[in-house]
């Protein structure tokens, strides 16, 4: 019974990931691919700002944008991507605007690292991003 159990534990992790793709070689920054919440990473393990932690999120498929931020926006991040996060390998000149961090920079080239079902990860200047797919 424990064997029946532990091989259908097993397929289920491997069906789970089936659908995920990862970049063959990683890339030359830090790895973002471990992040799981929607959100803005600093790569040094500093400081993170995430969909989890804040109260509003939006996203704007035809305009290419993505924000977090608290109800009294004196945090936020708004990201916009000069095309469409799609697929891996991909670069991407991105476009922050923000308020209450200091871990970004105003413009940045982006890179997407992993791909899976509902999320990109993009990775740039020890800046990791995980966004919804557009």
């Amino acid at each position: 019974m424990k064997v029946i159990y532990v091989m259908l534990v097993c397929l289920l992790a491997f069906v789970s990931c089936a659908k995920t793709e990862y970049a063959e070689n990683g890339v030359d920054k830090k790895n973002v691919t471990g992040y799981v919440e929607v959100g803005f990473y600093s790569l040094d393990g500093v400081c993170s700002f995430t969909e989890q932690e804040q109260i509003q999120a939006a996203i704007n498929p035809k305009r290419l944008t993505y924000r977090l931020q608290n109800s009294d926006q004196s945090k936020y991040i708004h990201v916009k991507f000069a095309g469409k996060p799609a697929v891996i390998g991909q670069k991407i000149k991105t476009e922050f605007s923000f308020q209450g961090v200091s871990f970004l920079k105003e413009e940045m080239e982006m890179e997407v690292v992993r791909i899976d079902d509902d999320k990109v990860w993009l990775s740039a200047d020890n800046v990791g991003v995980v966004v919804p797919v557009f």
